[in-house]
């Protein structure tokens, strides 16, 4: 949706980002359980409806990202050129521009991750998640564990806590790593910081531009 939003522009861009704008002024949870409360009496709960809810919640960031990217990438020479060559737009799309965005994908998708792993969680302890009898879920996991704790069993909620804590920290770490290396902006900025570490300071008192 982001690539033809963001190529062929008009009112399909206007409408869409309408569409998107109104989902993303959403809070994330809020969304998804909405949308899972909703799913529920249609196709019960379970994991085919967490997974379309925190599918529809984390879409509008996608096609943000993916159409900014596309508008600046469409007026590019290599693209006029494509174009003016008499090159047609579906291929223009798909060699051209796609590989040229979807470099940008996977550090968001690592990011999300780590949101969608805690939007899960939260489903699953409300009860709108996957079910126990389909799959483990940590969310889940917590809530059993509430009516333990009031009798001394604190154990039961700490493993899935800690299992949570550290897989969203894992792939923030790994998203932010991607990031830093994909990111030329980032990798610009480190290369000219040990230059700029190892310039000669410049006594006081003497103009900069002075030779001795």
């Amino acid at each position: 949706l982001g690539l033809i939003s963001g190529y062929i522009g008009g009112k399909l861009d206007r409408v869409l980002v309408l569409i998107m704008d109104a989902l993303f002024a959403f809070p994330y949870l809020l969304l998804a359980i909405v949308i899972a409360f909703l799913l529920s009496d249609k196709i019960g709960q379970g994991i085919l409806t967490a997974a379309i809810a925190i599918t529809v919640v984390y879409v509008p960031q996608y096609f943000r990202v993916v159409r900014n990217h596309v508008i600046s990438v469409r007026e590019e020479p290599y693209v006029e050129a494509a174009r003016a060559l008499g090159a047609k737009r579906r291929t223009i799309i798909g060699r051209y521009v796609f590989f040229n965005v979807i470099q940008n994908v996977p550090v968001i998708a690592t990011l999300n991750a780590a949101d969608a792993i805690l939007t899960l969680a939260a489903l699953g302890f409300l009860g709108y998640g996957i079910q126990p009898t389909q799959a483990a879920e940590w969310g889940y996991d917590v809530q059993r564990a509430i009516a333990d704790a009031a009798d001394g069993i604190w154990w039961t909620g700490l493993f899935p806590g800690m299992a949570i804590v550290l897989l969203v920290t894992g792939f923030t770490l790994v998203g932010e790593g991607l990031n830093d290396i994909l990111n030329p902006l980032i990798r610009y900025r480190r290369v000219r910081q040990p230059d700029m570490d190892q310039a000669p300071a410049v006594p006081a008192g003497e103009p900069a531009g002075e030779e001795r």
